[in-house]
């Protein structure tokens, strides 16, 4: 452990401004922090494996920016799976069983009613992104509007579907 207490130390004493940082880049102070913590994980692990990082403020600075950035392309952090993704996913797949055809469809007609609530350019992105498979890039043209504006757009609207799918009663 006395090999990363370098790296914590910093970590401790920088970590406000770390996440000032990443908020500005990202707008969320709660996802900032999963993004400084990320990034701490990882200065650690190269750090624990021998590799002295020889500036580590500016290091974990670059860190969080390619982080943040990440989350923003991709809208995410970490590799987690949410449920509206799982359920779209599993919409575009074959089912195993009446009983997961039946969940299937539920699942879409709730995921069809949140995007019919979403602003026009927000559902239009969404579709493109997780339907057209169109990258942020081509989105963003297509929209007239900055990558990180399509990242957000999507965003949004995965978040308002899994919002969607989070007050729908549970199913038997």
């Amino acid at each position: 452990m006395k090999d990363s207490e370098p790296i914590l130390n910093v970590y401790l004493s920088h970590r406000l401004h770390f996440v000032d940082v990443a908020a500005s880049i990202v707008g969320c102070r709660a996802r900032a922090e999963d993004i400084v913590q990320d990034a701490f994980i990882k200065a650690s692990l190269v750090h624990g494996k021998g590799t002295e990082i020889q500036s580590p403020v500016p290091y974990l600075l670059q860190v969080i920016r390619r982080l943040a950035i990440d989350f923003l392309r991709f809208g995410r952090v970490r590799n987690e799976t949410d449920i509206a993704d799982s359920a779209i996913q599993n919409l575009l797949s074959d089912p195993r069983s009446p009983e997961t055809y039946l969940s299937n469809c539920e699942e879409l007609a709730i995921i069809e009613t949140a995007l019919a609530t979403l602003p026009e350019r927000m559902r239009l992105a969404f579709e493109m992104k997780r339907f057209g498979g169109c990258k942020l890039r081509e989105i963003a043209v297509a929209l007239d509007i900055s990558t990180a504006r399509a990242a957000q757009l999507v965003t949004e609207a995965m978040t308002a579907c899994q919002a969607a799918l989070d007050q729908a009663e549970p199913r038997n």
